[in-house]
This record gives C-alpha cells, sequence and structure tokens, in this order.
C-alpha cells in the first residue's frame, strides 16, 4: 500500500511538470488537455489514498511536497524526512524522487520534439513576411514620384490662374460699385415715400408698412457707405453730393420718427389710438432694432428713456406729497395723518409707477446687456428721492423750537409705516439687488426711530428747562412775598415735570420695541446703548445744568453737555462769559434755588435714576445681564455729590453774606474813639434778619431735624472742617443747615475780632455787649431744641465757638474793664423789647 501511494504521488508530480511546460510550448488546447489530465490523475490518486487505513494517514502526510510553496526549504524536508521515517521508506522516498525527476526530463525532451514543427512554420511565415514587405515599400516610392508630379502640376495651373482671378475680382468690385451707386440715387425716394407714409391715409396694413419701411431702411443702410464715399467732402458729384444730402434728412426725420415712438412709450403717454406717435407700424421693439441700424445710440434711447420716466416718478411724488394735507412734510402736521394710510398711498403711487417704467424697460432693452448698469443707477437716484421724502414726514429735524411733546409721531403709527414700507419695497429690491434698497430701507428706518426717540429727550429737556426756569423766577421772590410758590411747589412742580417726561420717554421706547420688533432685530444692540446713553447725557446735562455758578464740582464729575440740546444750551447761555483765560465767573444762583436744586438733586438719586435704571433693564435685558449700559452706581453717586455740593453753596453764600457784615461792622468804626455804650448796634439785627430768611427757606423744603434711620444727610466739602471739630456733617434738614450757617458765623465773628485791637475799655464794652446780645438774644432763638440726638452736638459746638468769640475779644482788648451786669442787662432787655414778640409769633 505504501509503494502505490508511493507512485501515485509521484505520477501526479510528474503530470503536474508536464502541463507546466506545456503551457509555455503548447497551444491553449494542449494546456487545457494537460490539465484535464492532470486533474484526473489526481482525483484517481486522492481516492486511491482515501482507500488506505488511519495508520497510514500520517507518513503520507510526511511524504507529500510542496516545492511551489514559498516557505519550502529543501534542509528542513530532508532533516525531518530522516527524523519521521526509517531507512526502508526513506530509500523508496529516495527512489521515487530519482524517478520524478527522470520522468520530468524526458517529458521536456518530447515537449522539445513536440514543438520542433510548429518553430520551423514560424520561420518560413517571417521569410514570407520580409518578402511582402520589400514590394510594398517599392511600390510606395512610385506612388511618391507620382505625387509629386502632380503637385509640380497644381502649382504651375495655379500660378497660371492667379492673374486671371485678380481681373475677375476688380470687375466684380466694380459691378457692386455700380449697383450701389444706383441703389443710392433710388433710395432717396424711397426714404421721401417712406417720411409721406402716414397711418390716417395709407390703405395698407400695419404689416405691410412695417415691411415696407423696414425694407426702405435696411436698403439705405446697406447704401450709406457708397452714398458718404462719393457723395462726402471732396465729391466732384453734383448728384452724389445732392443725394447725400437728401438721404441724411430723411433718414434723420425717420429716425426722429421713431424716437418719438419710443419716448412715447417710455413716457406712458401712447393712450387712445396712437396715431400721433404712429412709426409706420412698426412696433417698439422694431424701432428700437432700427434705431440701432441708423446708428443711433442705444445708450442715448436708455437715458431718454430713464430721463423722461424718472420726471414722470417726481411728479407722481410731488403730486403725493402735496395731496396730503398740504404737505405732511412738517413735524406739526403729521400727527393730524394716518401714517400707514399715507405710506400706503405713497407706495401704491410711487411703486406702481416705478414697477411700470421697469416693465417697460425690460422689454425695450433686455437684449443690451449693458443696460443694467443705467437701470440700477437710475434705481438708485430716483430711490434717493423717495427716501427724502421718507425722512423729511418721519424723521424731522429736532431742533426745531416749536416742537412739543403733542407735534411728535405716534410710535406704534410710526412702526407700523415703517413695516408697510420695508415690505412694498422688498418686490423691488429682489428684482434689482444691486441698488441695495433693503439696507437703505433700514437706513430709512433706524433714521426715523432715532429721530423719534431724540425728538422725546428735546421734549423732555425743554420741559425740565422749562420748569427750572420757573422755579428760578418763583424761588427769587419766596422770601420777599407771602403770596408766592413755595420751595416745596417749585421741586414738585420740577420733579413732577422730570419724572412725568421720562416715563414718557419710556413708553416711547416700549412701544418703538413691541411694535414690529423685526424692524429693531439687526440693530437692537445699538437701540439699547442709544436709549441708555440718551438717558445718561440727560442725568449729566440736568446735573451740570444744578451746579452752573457753583465754585464746587461733585464727584464723579458730570459730562459735558452736548450743545444740540436743551439743557446743553442753558449751561452755555448761563457760561457764556467763562474761558480758562479770563477772570469772569458766572454770577452764583439765588440761595433759595439752590436748596430747590439740592432737593431735586436728591430726588434723581433716590427715585428717579432707579426707576428710570428698573425700567431700562425691563427693556433691555441683555445689556443689563452683560454689565453694559445705564451706570445707575456712578448716576446715584454723582446725583448725591450733587445735593452735597449745592447744600455746602447754600451755607456757604449765606455764610460769606454775614461774615462781610461782620467784616465791615468791625473796620469800619474808629475803636480809640469809641464812648460809653448806651445800646447795641444793628450788626444782630442784620443777622437775625437773614437767619429768619435761611429759616423761612429751610422750613419750606427741608425736614425739620434727624429721622432715625435716614440716610438723607450729606456732607459738606472737606476744607470746611477745623480741627476743634466745630464743623460737623451738615445734613440736610433745617436745624442742620441753621447750625452750621451760625458756626460760620460765630466763627467769622472770632476771627474779625481777632484783626481788630481794642484800646479803650468802651470798645471793649461794646464789642462784649455786641456778642452777648448776639448770643442770648439772636442766636439761641435758632438753636434746636434737642428734639434729636445731634441737637446736643449741635448747640454744644455753637456754645464753643461762642466762648472762643468772647476770649478773643477780651484777648484784644488793652483795657477788658467789663461793664456793670445789671446795665447789660438793661441794655439787652431794652433792645430785645421788638424781638420777644417776633420771637413768639414765629415759635406759633
Amino acid at each position: 500500500a505504501r509503494a502505490t501511494e508511493s507512485m501515485a504521488l509521484h505520477e501526479r508530480r510528474h503530470t503536474r511538470v508536464k502541463a507546466l511546460l506545456s503551457s509555455y510550448y503548447d497551444d491553449d488546447d494542449g494546456a487545457d488537455a494537460s490539465d484535464d489530465h492532470y486533474g484526473q490523475s489526481r482525483a484517481r490518486s486522492d481516492g486511491s489514498a482515501r482507500g488506505q487505513g488511519d495508520e497510514n494517514a500520517h507518513s503520507d502526510d510526511e511524504s507529500r511536497i510542496d516545492l511551489n510553496a514559498k516557505t519550502f526549504n529543501a534542509t528542513t524536508y530532508t532533516r525531518r524526512i530522516t527524523q519521521t521515517l526509517g531507512a526502508e521508506d526513506a530509500q523508496a522516498h529516495y527512489v521515487a524522487l530519482v524517478k520524478d525527476l527522470r520522468s520530468i526530463e524526458s517529458a521536456s525532451q518530447m515537449l522539445v520534439y513536440d514543438n520542433y514543427a510548429r518553430c520551423a512554420r514560424a520561420a518560413s511565415a517571417a521569410s514570407a513576411l520580409g518578402d511582402a514587405t520589400s514590394r510594398a515599400e517599392a511600390q510606395c516610392s512610385v506612388l511618391k514620384d507620382t505625387v509629386s508630379r502632380a503637385s509640380e502640376r497644381s502649382r504651375t495651373t495655379h500660378r497660371a490662374l492667379s492673374d486671371r482671378r485678380e481681373v475677375v475680382e476688380q470687375l466684380r468690385g466694380v459691378r457692386g460699385l455700380i449697383r450701389g451707386m444706383s441703389e443710392a440715387l433710388r433710395v432717396a425716394d424711397a426714404l421721401s415715400a417712406l417720411s409721406s407714409d402716414d397711418a390716417g391715409t395709407s390703405d395698407c396694413t400695419d404689416t405691410a408698412r412695417s415691411e415696407r419701411a423696414r425694407e426702405v431702411i435696411m436698403r439705405y443702410v446697406e447704401s450709406r457707405a457708397v452714398i458718404d464715399a462719393l457723395g462726402g467732402d471732396g465729391s466732384t458729384s453734383d448728384a452724389f453730393v445732392e443725394a447725400k444730402r437728401r438721404c441724411d434728412a430723411l433718414a434723420a426725420s425717420v429716425a426722429e420718427r421713431l424716437k418719438t415712438r419710443a419716448r412715447a412709450n417710455a413716457i406712458g403717454d401712447g393712450d387712445g389710438d396712437g396715431a400721433e406717435y404712429d412709426a409706420y407700424g412698426l412696433t417698439d421693439d422694431a424701432c428700437l432694432e432700427l434705431l440701432g441700424a441708423l446708428n443711433v445710440s442705444q445708450d442715448e434711447l436708455i437715458d431718454d428713456f430713464l430721463a423722461s420716466r424718472a420726471a414722470r416718478l417726481r411728479a407722481t411724488l410731488t403730486k403725493t406729497v402735496d395731496a396730503s394735507d398740504g404737505g405732511a412734510s412738517t413735524s406739526q402736521a403729521v400727527p393730524t395723518l394716518d401714517m400707514k394710510a399715507y405710506i400706503s398711498l405713497l407706495n401704491q403711487s410711487f411703486l406702481g409707477e416705478f414697477h411700470a417704467a421697469t416693465e417697460a424697460f425690460g422689454k425695450l432693452f433686455a437684449k443690451d446687456a449693458s443696460s443694467r448698469p443705467a437701470l440700477v443707477k437710475f434705481t438708485k437716484d430716483i430711490f434717493a428721492e423717495y427716501f427724502d421724502v421718507i425722512r423729511d414726514v418721519f424723521a424731522p429735524l429736532i431742533d426745531d423750537k416749536t416742537i412739543s411733546a403733542g407735534s411728535l409721531l405716534n410710535p406704534k403709527q410710526l412702526m407700523c409705516a415703517m413695516g408697510t414700507m420695508a415690505a412694498d419695497l422688498s418686490s423691488i429690491h429682489r428684482a434689482i439687488p444691486e441698488a441695495a434698497l433693503g439696507d437703505r430701507a433700514v437706513e430709512a428706518i433706524e433714521r426715523a426711530v432715532r429721530s423719534r426717540v431724540n425728538a422725546a429727550f428735546v421734549c423732555l429737556e425743554r420741559d425740565v428747562v422749562r420748569g427750572l426756569d420757573g422755579a428760578l423766577e418763583a424761588s427769587g421772590s419766596v422770601s420777599s412775598s407771602s403770596s408766592s410758590k413755595s420751595l416745596l411747589q417749585c421741586f414738585v412742580a420740577v420733579s413732577d415735570t422730570f419724572l412725568t417726561s421720562a416715563r414718557s420717554a419710556l413708553a416711547d421706547v416700549e412701544a418703538l420695541m413691541d411694535e414690529r420688533p423685526i424692524l429693531l432685530s439687526t440693530w437692537r444692540e445699538e437701540f439699547a446703548c442709544m436709549v441708555q446713553g440718551n438717558f445718561t447725557n440727560l442725568i449729566h446735562a440736568l446735573v451740570a445744568r444744578l451746579i452752573v455758578g457753583v465754585s464746587a464740582n461733585p464727584t464723579p464729575a458730570p459730562n459735558p453737555a452736548p450743545l444740540s440740546t436743551p439743557l446743553g444750551d442753558a449751561v452755555k447761555a448761563l457760561t457764556s462769559g467763562q474761558s480758562s483765560s479770563s477772570t469772569v465767573t458766572v454770577a452764583p444762583p439765588p440761595p433759595s434755588f439752590m436748596l430747590v436744586c439740592a432737593r431735586l438733586s436728591s430726588f434723581l438719586e433716590t427715585s428717579a435714576v432707579p426707576h428710570i435704571a428698573s425700567a431700562l433693564t425691563k427693556m433691555f435685558p441683555a445689556s443689563a445681564a452683560t454689565g453694559g449700559g445705564f451706570d445707575v452706581a456712578s448716576a446715584r453717586e454723582m446725583c448725591a455729590s450733587t445735593a452735597s455740593v449745592l447744600l455746602s453753596a447754600y451755607v456757604e453764600q449765606r455764610a460769606q453774606r454775614l461774615g462781610f457784615m461782620i467784616r465791615k461792622s468791625l473796620t469800619a468804626v474808629d475803636w480809640s474813639a469809641m464812648r460809653e455804650p448806651r445800646e447795641v448796634r444793628p450788626l444782630a439785627d442784620f443777622i437775625a434778619e437773614d437767619l429768619d430768611a435761611v429759616e423761612l427757606e429751610c422750613a419750606q423744603i427741608l425736614d425739620v431735624g434727624e429721622i432715625a434711620g435716614d440716610d438723607v444727610d450729606v456732607g459738606v466739602d472737606a476744607t470746611q472742617t477745623s480741627d476743634d471739630g466745630c464743623f460737623t456733617r451738615v445734613r440736610a434738614t433745617q436745624s442742620s443747615v441753621i447750625c452750621a450757617i451760625m458756626k460760620r458765623v460765630v466763627k467769622s465773628y472770632a476771627e474779625c475780632a481777632r484783626c481788630q485791637i481794642f484800646q479803650t475799655k468802651f470798645a471793649f464794652q461794646q464789642v462784649a455787649l455786641d456778642a452777648q446780645y448776639l448770643a442770648e438774644r439772636v442766636l439761641f432763638r435758632f438753636l434746636p431744641s434737642g428734639q434729636f440726638a445731634v441737637d446736643v452736638d449741635e448747640r454744644r459746638a455753637i456754645e464753643a465757638l461762642l466762648t472762643e468769640l468772647k476770649d478773643t475779644i477780651r484777648a484784644r482788648a488793652l483795657d477788658p474793664t467789663p461793664m456793670d451786669k445789671a446795665i447789660v442787662n438793661r441794655i439787652i432787655a431794652g433792645a430785645g423789647g421788638g424781638w420777644a414778640t417776633s420771637s413768639g409769633s414765629r415759635k406759633e
């Protein structure tokens, strides 16, 4: 069985090698036969191998060899055979290999013998092919010589016929010239007959007339070159000169008639039967085509068409504007109109006419690629005038002095009108996007909205300026007339005016945002910044107006007021005499007006600014979330500082006036000649009168005294404090303000006394009598009652200053001999009789 298996394996290998060699030397049929033979032998060997038992399976696998495998290694194979097979099996395997080798060699020899005949036949065929190639080369040489001789004969014939061809071309040109000359002489008559053609007198149909007109005009176009050449300047032929003159005149007449027809279409006046604009029965397209053939510039036609349409559009625009109740372009007439109906009427007439113009333009000049830029320029120019009308109506100038809140546009109607305008312009924007009408519409809407918002703030500032002017006028007579308005009424009038106008402006802004919000979507952040900036400028301008004439500035200082606003104009008018290089200063306002301004600043800090900030936060939450917009903390700090500065200025102005009287009363007396005092000098009466006026003013607008937990207290400038602690914080209360003025009066009295020398005892006694009368009969009448905790400190500070005054007078006297107390009391009692009555009535 093992020998049989070995022989089958040898047979398969032999068959495979033979098949491989046959694929190189034999044809496809032989290869297929060898493959079939190899397959059959392999199948038989496989069948015989499967018939053996399991005991031969291992040796069969070991003896098989795959020479074609990439991993085959002869040394490894030999070592495996010697290790797995015995001596006899190895010898048998060797014998089988030798037999295979010999079989392969014999098969190779047989293949060579089998293919010898084929090689011989291939050699014979190659020899026959070489002979055929030699014969073909000889025939090609003969054909080449024949072609060369034919080409030489052709060149000879061409040279012989070229002279005759030139003569024929010349004769043909002469014939064409003669025909052109004949046609040139006849075309003038044809043009004359065409120019006299009229639709009312012609018996032909419009089709026949148009064909005849086209034929005549094209005949003239074809003959024009001949006519210009023979009848031009320098021509000696009178007939051709006359023909050229007639043809040019008649052609100009025909061209003018064609242009008249085109112009009538452009203007749109072709109503009725159209006989007055007839052009030989030609259509508009045919007229334009023939005008082009007559060398009439297409640009000239386009310009003529667009100019005519522009004039018609301007007339439509003017007619619509004039029809709106005597012109709605003024800011006073607009509120009486329905703005949406107005813009609808304007768009219906103007845009309808524009659509008709573009439709006619497209029909006439659709084939001209260069007409598009002219149409775009025409659209831009005519809509510039349209947007001018929109601007004059919906964005009037806000510097008009007669503008008022009642003459402003209704914000909801304004946005409805702007939305209608944008919707109506959208179709034109899609048809002519190069004109950028969408962007122009957005600009018009933005301008109208900005103008409306700015107008609202102008009205707000104007109302505030009027309120401040009225408060200034009323506060000037509050101390002298009991029938005049009180300071509190002045403050309430100004604060109500400000708050009402601010709420109206906020309501307008909210209405602009709520009505058609899509119109503001592209620039909503800019709109928010504009509104917030206007309110910021309003607060700063108002603070700048309140501190006009005050030497100190609040912290932070207000921004310079814009000169184009009412508050800015008011500040400029009040400070027009002040410059950096001049010593002229602005006169301070009345003290009572300072109190009104101080109270107004406190109102801004506690009520108005928070209210405005809250409303802006609700309207623009995005700006509030990012930390931008209206700076509430800075505005409140500035308003609080302004109230402090104004209150300090009021105290200083009142104290300076009293200090000036004290200084004059001490310096105007010759103390060396002073006699024994018999009465109190009138200085104390003057001080009492001023303190009465202060008390009256403060009682009208300030609280009585400190309230527990109240934050309305404001401080004075740090330069007014002293080392002895007498000048404490000034609060926005009646007692604090009056005490602050009294402390400054006593301090001024002491400082002025320190600059004097009282040579005699009578001088000392007079000054001491005046000081005692001032302390007992004047100042103590205005001291706080002690109802509040701070009143104790105020009384203690004034008493300390009075002690300082007495010590100063004693120190500056050369003979400080005091007057008898009984005499002093009698003089003070006699001088204070009238004061007791007035004091009692004041307390009541």
